[in-house]
């Protein structure tokens, strides 16, 4: 049942889509589809990043507390940085900032900070078959040559479930970053058809006729992981609404699972 009102959400569509659906508190994945296609990552590839920049303060190269200098050439589109006249930020407030707001400056920050090399050599350690870093944010010169951010809803899956299980860099970080997921503010993909307050740790990603969405949902009686990935859509808008019927589906079916318990 729960299978078929999933596909049901895309079946008229011509987009792409890899779904990612696992229950959490008993280990168990419920269902994938598509799930190692690799995709343009979008903004999900921050998670990734996330993880590095915490790491490296883990091993003392940086601080949580160091004050980053932002020049006016490194401000760049959509970026709440790039509209604030403030120009030094804690490195704490430059991750969150990434997450939470996906501000693309404060991501082409941390890339400089952290160094391609080490954030893919961490993807790599992570098991991650599909992701790769590329480029920057709203570098379109490295697009046009061919330069592109890739990744998969398993890969992104990946990293969601081990932050879950404390599991990478160390309890302590995974909870930090479990909060800065939980305080996202984009919540028009897997929360768009959702009537109520839930608690989402997640991160969305979003290009034309594109829209990625994965993250932990933490209900009363069971906490899941749920990865929406969707390309080749019509439009930003259609991609979008396929994320939040699947999401509103599985939803729904655990609620009505528990009620009717």
């Amino acid at each position: 049942m729960l299978i078929e009102s999933i596909h049901s959400c895309y079946a008229d569509t011509k987009a792409n889509v890899s779904v990612v659906l696992k229950d959490l508190t008993n280990d168990k994945w419920i269902y994938t589809l598509d799930e190692n296609r690799a995709v343009s990552s979008a903004s999900t590839i921050k998670i990734l990043i996330m993880i590095e920049a915490l790491r490296q303060v883990l091993e003392g190269k940086l601080q949580l507390n160091d004050k980053i200098k932002i020049k006016e050439e490194d401000k760049v589109n959509f970026s709440i940085i790039k509209d604030l006249t403030i120009d030094v930020y804690n490195y704490i407030d430059i991750i969150t900032l990434m997450i939470i707001v996906s501000d693309n400056t404060a991501t082409n920050i941390i890339i400089d900070l952290l160094g391609y090399d080490n954030i893919n050599n961490t993807a790599e350690k992570l098991g991650l078959k599909n992701t790769k870093l590329s480029r920057k944010m709203m570098d379109f010169k490295s697009i046009k040559e061919g330069r592109e951010n890739y990744t998969s809803a398993m890969d992104m899956a990946i990293l969601m479930e081990n932050i879950y299980k404390k599991q990478i860099i160390s309890p302590d970080m995974c909870d930090l970053m479990i909060d800065i997921l939980k305080k996202q503010k984009y919540k028009d993909c897997l929360g768009r058809f959702l009537l109520e307050d839930v608690d989402i740790a997640h991160k969305t990603g979003g290009l034309k006729n594109l829209s990625h969405d994965v993250g932990i949902f933490y209900l009363d009686n069971i906490d899941y992981l749920l990865g929406v990935f969707v390309t080749e859509a019509e439009s930003d808008i259609e991609a979008k609404e396929i994320v939040g019927k699947v999401s509103k589906v599985v939803f729904d079916y655990f609620r009505k699972s528990f009620e009717a318990s």
